[in-house]
């Protein structure tokens, strides 16, 4: 029997000459549910079905920097990896791919 719960694994990254970002967490977002977490992998288990996965870090008078989105649909079992990599200019959206 295959297992009934997915799996989304979200990749959070920048350049690693862009340092100063290690001084801020990121939030990622799966559709209403916010959680700060540090630059790295994150696994999510969630139950099939469509998510939005959102992901910033806060500069200094946003809360939101570089707020990038995507869609994710899970099947039955299934892992997707979604990966955010934000970039020089902070007020640009960050580039995020889904695989």
């Amino acid at each position: 029997m295959p297992p009934l719960l997915s799996y989304i694994e979200v990749t959070v990254t920048h350049s690693p000459l862009a340092f100063i970002y290690n001084l801020f967490t990121p939030t990622i977002q799966i559709d209403d549910v916010k959680q700060r977490k540090p630059w790295g992998v994150h696994s999510y288990q969630l139950p099939p079905g469509d998510y939005e996965v959102s992901v910033s870090y806060p500069w200094l008078f946003s809360a939101e920097c570089g707020k990038s989105t995507v869609r994710v649909h899970l099947e039955i079992g299934q892992t997707r990896k979604v990966t955010y990599y934000a970039g020089f200019i902070r007020y640009v959206p960050g580039k995020m791919s889904v695989s």
